[in-house]
């Protein structure tokens, strides 16, 4: 019968094995690079002092929104983020990564907006969460998610039309 032996295995071409070692130290580097912390956040009690942009590691971050706190692990994904302003008014959306779990970041939100001066709405758990907070003249809806490696955030600031007294 023909040519075919079963159980034999060629071993893999050097180059490709190299190509492979190649692909695993350049993902691995590209990790390491990831980890470093996201730039010009502020913390509310730098933002009002004045202080330099020095964060302590305890202290959560504020990107263009001040009453709405990040959690230190979750990097804004700039190209994916748009915020619009006009005078003191803000709206618009943030797109944030990390590798945090997403139970935490969701209870994260959920202690920390209320503090801030938002009211708890509701919101949907489980493999997609959601939450909704408001503060009078503005709704916050949080969208969180995991894909293979990250777990995503995106944070919708939006006016309810509602006059702010």
């Amino acid at each position: 019968m023909g040519g075919f032996q079963m159980g034999v295995m060629k071993p893999l071409p050097r180059w490709l094995f190299c190509f492979f070692v190649l692909i695993v130290l350049l993902v691995m580097s590209s990790c390491a690079s990831q980890s470093t912390p996201p730039p010009n956040p502020v913390s509310s009690q730098q933002q009002a002092a004045g202080a330099p942009s020095t964060v302590p590691a305890t202290q959560p971050l504020f990107y263009d929104f001040p009453d709405i706190p990040i959690p230190q692990e979750l990097s804004l994904q700039r190209d994916d983020s748009y915020v619009y302003q006009e005078g003191q008014f803000r709206a618009g959306f943030l797109t944030l990564r990390g590798r945090v779990d997403l139970a935490s970041a969701v209870s994260f939100f959920q202690l920390a907006l209320p503090r801030e001066g938002w009211t708890s709405k509701g919101g949907f758990r489980y493999l997609r969460s959601v939450l909704i907070f408001e503060k009078p003249g503005k709704t916050c809806v949080i969208n969180l998610y995991e894909k293979l490696f990250y777990t995503y955030v995106e944070i919708y600031v939006a006016p309810t039309g509602e006059k702010v007294r």
